[in-house]
C-alpha cells in the first residue's frame, strides 16, 4: 500500500520552472490544481493557490483526510512554497516548465516533474 509521507507531500507542494516572468495571482483561482502525474503525492492531492499569497493542500493517507497550510511566492519562473507540519517548516522552491489555465508542470531541484491539472 502507498503511505506518502509528509515530508514528500511537502516537496509535492513546492511547485514551479523556466518560463518567462509570471503573473503572481497566475495560479490563484476558484478551483484547486489536482495531482495527476507525481513520484511523492499521493494521487488526488489538491492545492488551492489563494490570491492572497496563501495556500490550502489537501490529500488522503490510509483513508484519512489530511490538510497543510502554507504560503507561496510567484517570482518569475520561480515558485517558492512554505509549508509548516507538525511544528517543522519546509521551503521548497521548483521551476515552472508549463503554466496554463489548466496545467501546470513544475520541477524540483533533484528533476523530479509534478503534473497538476485544474477543471475549468
Amino acid at each position: 500500500m502507498f503511505t506518502p509521507r509528509p515530508a514528500a507531500i511537502l516537496l509535492l507542494i513546492t511547485l514551479a520552472t523556466a518560463l518567462p516572468a509570471q503573473d503572481p495571482t497566475a495560479l490563484a483561482g476558484a478551483k484547486p490544481w489536482t495531482v495527476v502525474k507525481s513520484e511523492e503525492a499521493p494521487p488526488g492531492t489538491r492545492i488551492q493557490f489563494g490570491a492572497d499569497g496563501k495556500l490550502t493542500l489537501t490529500f488522503v493517507v490510509e483513508g484519512k483526510p489530511r490538510e497543510l497550510t502554507g504560503t507561496y511566492a510567484l517570482a518569475g519562473n520561480q515558485l517558492t512554497l512554505k509549508l509548516s507540519h507538525d511544528g517543522k517548516e519546509r521551503i521548497e522552491t521548483r521551476t515552472i516548465k508549463k503554466l496554463t489555465d489548466t496545467v501546470l508542470v513544475t520541477e524540483d531541484k533533484n528533476r523530479k516533474v509534478e503534473e497538476l491539472e485544474r477543471s475549468r
